[in-house]
């Protein structure tokens, strides 16, 4: 909203103080999927991009670039599940097939008397309006905004004591918004800077015309137009090549360690088997390649069951014959239930997948506890249930497949119950979520001292460098008891000197550090057995 400030008096607006942007973080998500309608088309343009992840800090800031929740898509509600966890911010890729059209309208400003030459006696001759016409369009595309109506009002001399304009438009199902204080003369300009809803271009005038002569005294002194009604947007849903662009686009984000695909799995898509397959192998493959970022995945909503969800994990151990490759997923199940406020009284919950939730409690024990927190016994906040009870026996199974828990807690509630990659089973070392984001902080440290220090000279200082910055990392691990060993010494070890550069090795450009590091085992399930004696003596053995 823009606001005149000529009146006299004490005038305030509130700006949100931003997260600090750095790829030092381990606690951001990049979330890629199906939304209401997408950022403006006007940024992602002067930008030069058709598709890239947009920053949000919050889920009103979501609201306010991408919509709020819609039926058709899971994205909205994985996210405002993510910072309803306390989670703070988030990396969002919308994605549109690529054949939708936003929803258009024209504003007929004025028009021309019988000569031609002239506007005719209802013009706001003292507006200094830059043309008779000017054609309204939605900010993206996609049939959300068609029956959005723009209704413009026009004052001779408004509060500035100039010439303004006021804007209201209502899109449907989302909150008004209301522009005032616009001087006409820049109202092109003003509008596309302020409003989240459309765009405006100025079309041309007719020739032999110029702005000039569309400024004289006549006129009325307040004019309201007919309000406009944009129409013909269309939404095409999109395929696996827009779902591949964003994996892409969050691999461009040096911020994002968490990744999310809430509606890989939505059955409204064009999305095959063979597609999801690819589009997670994707993901993987830019885990391994950037060795920062790790992957959350859903059980497909039809292999809920037990049984078929094991057969789906393994079906993944399978097809991804590089084992290191699963080392960057962790899955969690099974789906949840949250308040949905646009159900209705008999149906007031939705089933939404765990991704978003759970990586929501990731993120908030990131910042609480640091990033080799085991994100376990953890409550979840937002959600109300499971979306199936699960027995002794099927949690044992699930739990041996690799598949983390969630689960109902009496006086707790719902509760993140494991916190195990896919990758690695029977306790085998970097098995743990925890052991993987511990790498992942080394790998992120490494590379903020690497990077500037690229043309430097490969010899002691450098080596000494590289020491520092990643021992500086492994004691505060140490410290926070993600690290084993009763002094540090014991715990880690770092080494970058003449051993680990050869003089051959250095002649090539290399320069190679070694860590040695000893993770502490996270506790997921501890065994007691509990005897009680005839006297009454209590004795527990555990295992």
């Amino acid at each position: 909203m823009s606001s005149s400030t000529a009146i006299p008096g004490l005038y305030y607006s509130f700006v949100r103080s931003s997260e600090e942007k750095s790829p030092l973080r381990t606690d951001v998500a990049g979330f890629f999927g199906l939304t209401k309608r997408g950022p403006q088309r006007r940024l992602l343009a002067d930008r030069g991009k058709p598709i890239e992840a947009i920053r949000v800090e919050g889920w009103r800031e979501f609201v306010n670039v991408f919509g709020g929740l819609t039926p058709e898509a899971s994205t909205p509600y994985a996210v405002r599940g993510y910072f309803e966890n306390w989670a703070q911010s988030a990396h969002v890729v919308s994605l549109l097939g690529e054949d939708s059209t936003a929803a258009s309208g024209q504003w007929i400003a004025g028009t021309l008397d019988s000569t031609g030459k002239s506007p005719d006696q209802n013009w706001v001759g003292d507006s200094r309006l830059p043309a008779l016409s000017f054609a309204l369009e939605a900010s993206s595309p996609g049939d959300w905004a068609n029956g959005m109506t723009v209704e413009v009002r026009y004052w001779a001399r408004g509060a500035s004591g100039s010439p303004e304009l006021e804007i209201e438009i209502k899109p449907p199902d989302e909150p008004a918004e209301l522009l005032t204080g616009i001087h006409p003369e820049t109202v092109v300009e003003e509008v596309n800077a302020a409003s989240l809803y459309v765009e405006l271009t100025a079309d041309p005038l007719p020739n032999g015309l110029s702005p000039g002569d569309l400024r004289n005294p006549r006129g009325p002194r307040y004019y309201a137009w007919k309000p406009v009604a944009l129409s013909n947007g269309t939404s095409e849903l999109p395929s696996k090549r827009q779902f591949l662009e964003a994996v892409a686009a969050l691999g461009d984000e040096a911020e994002v360690a968490l990744v999310v695909s809430p509606d890989l799995y939505n059955s409204t898509l064009p999305l095959t088997p063979n597609d999801q397959i690819d589009v997670m192998e994707a993901m993987l493959k830019q885990a391994e390649d950037l060795h920062d970022r790790q992957v959350i995945l859903d059980v497909p909503p039809q292999k809920s069951a037990t049984v078929c969800a094991l057969k789906w994990t393994q079906f993944l151990r399978e097809y991804f014959l590089d084992e290191h490759l699963l080392r960057h997923a962790a899955v969690y199940h099974p789906s949840l239930f949250v308040p949905d406020p646009l159900g209705t009284v008999e149906e007031p919950l939705r089933l939404v997948p765990n991704s978003g939730l759970v990586t929501g409690v990731i993120s908030r024990l990131d910042k609480q506890l640091g990033p080799y927190a085991t994100p376990a016994n953890a409550q979840i906040y937002e959600a109300v249930d499971l979306s199936r009870s699960l027995n002794a026996d099927e949690q044992t199974a699930l739990y041996n497949g690799g598949i983390n828990l969630l689960k109902c807690s009496p006086g707790r509630g719902l509760l993140v119950w494991g916190g195990r990659v896919l990758g690695a089973l029977d306790n085998q070392l970097g098995g743990f979520l925890a052991h993987r984001r511990l790498i992942h902080v080394l790998v992120r440290a490494i590379r903020r001292v690497a990077e500037p220090l690229v043309f430097d000279t490969n010899g002691p200082q450098l080596w000494l460098a590289f020491v520092r910055s990643i021992t500086s990392v492994l004691l505060e691990a140490y410290r926070a008891g993600a690290l084993k060993g009763v002094r540090p010494e014991e715990a880690f070890q770092v080494k970058c000197d003449a051993e680990t550069n050869p003089p051959e090795q250095v002649d090539n450009g290399l320069c190679v550090c070694e860590v040695k590091l000893a993770p502490a085992v996270p506790m997921e399930f501890i065994t007691l057995r509990v005897a009680v004696s005839g006297d009454g003596t209590l004795e527990v053995f555990e295992s």
